[in-house]
């Protein structure tokens, strides 16, 4: 592990421990991120089975919480049957979010935008239910994202856009209808310049940090399996590009993360 970001504390608000390949166990990569400063994660659910993990993760670990979901590439999947688990799933106290959903024109083709769209408003309507945070998937989709939000009422508890790639434009859309933006190891890569002259101008109380591991390991271990243990290095490289002490932007995003998943850690 690099040393550079020592041990400031951290939260992954969005992690697939239940994805991690056999050598690394989810509670091994778990005690690896608490011994390197992890105050607590959020693990995504993205199909009924991995929710139900989420979940048995959530009760099994110390300072994890759980999400409920249907990923748009299995938006086919959520139909009336399939919300009335999530539904149920949904009132464990461990749960503190409604997704990953969204809509993807980019990865998935095979699943018609009118599916995912579906798909979507079924989660929107939960989340108003429950009165729970949206976690939001978005590539190249913002457009038609927007108008379902704009068309359902939302959960006055918003939600997040979720490993946050997009243009100026998209994320004061976003911001504009009140929800927040989630950044991930993305924002290191030598490619992401735009995204992190971006950053300055995003409010710093709508500010999330995430692994979305074991995906998207930020430098320099890309191309490597990501595990929450590196989350620090994304930090590190978003202080320095607000011009903040590390240890106060810390400190700054553990206060959004417990403000916007209603959580004590």
């Amino acid at each position: 592990m690099a040393e550079s970001s020592g041990t400031l504390p951290f939260f992954d608000t969005h992690a697939h421990l239940n994805l991690l390949p056999p050598e690394l166990p989810a509670r091994q990569a778990y005690d690896r991120a608490v011994s390197r400063g992890m105050a607590g994660l959020v693990n995504i659910g993205t199909r009924l089975a991995s929710s139900r993990e989420s979940i048995a993760l959530a009760e099994e670990l110390p300072q994890v919480w759980a999400t409920v979901g249907i990923h748009p590439s299995e938006a086919s999947a959520t139909d009336a049957e399939a919300v009335n688990r999530l539904r149920e799933l949904s009132r464990h106290p461990r749960v503190v979010g409604i997704g990953e959903t969204g809509l993807d024109r980019a990865d998935i083709p095979e699943t018609p935008l009118a599916v995912q769209e579906a798909s979507l408003r079924e989660h929107v309507r939960l989340a108003r239910e429950r009165d729970l945070p949206l976690i939001l998937h978005c590539r190249d989709a913002f457009a038609p994202l927007f108008a379902v939000l704009d068309s359902e009422e939302l959960s006055g508890r918003r939600g997040v856009f979720h490993c946050f790639t997009g243009s100026r434009e998209e994320a004061y859309g976003a911001l504009d209808r009140g929800f927040w933006l989630s950044f991930s190891g993305i924002l290191t890569f030598k490619s992401a310049q735009g995204l992190r002259d971006l950053l300055p101008e995003i409010p710093r109380d709508r500010i999330l940090l995430e692994t979305d591991c074991p995906y998207l390991a930020p430098v320099p271990f890309r191309g490597k399996t990501n595990e929450p243990a590196l989350l620090p290095e994304t930090l590190a490289v978003a202080a320095r590009v607000l011009g903040e002490e590390p240890q106060a932007f810390s400190e700054t995003v553990l206060a959004n993360t417990r403000r916007f998943f209603a959580i004590e850690f």
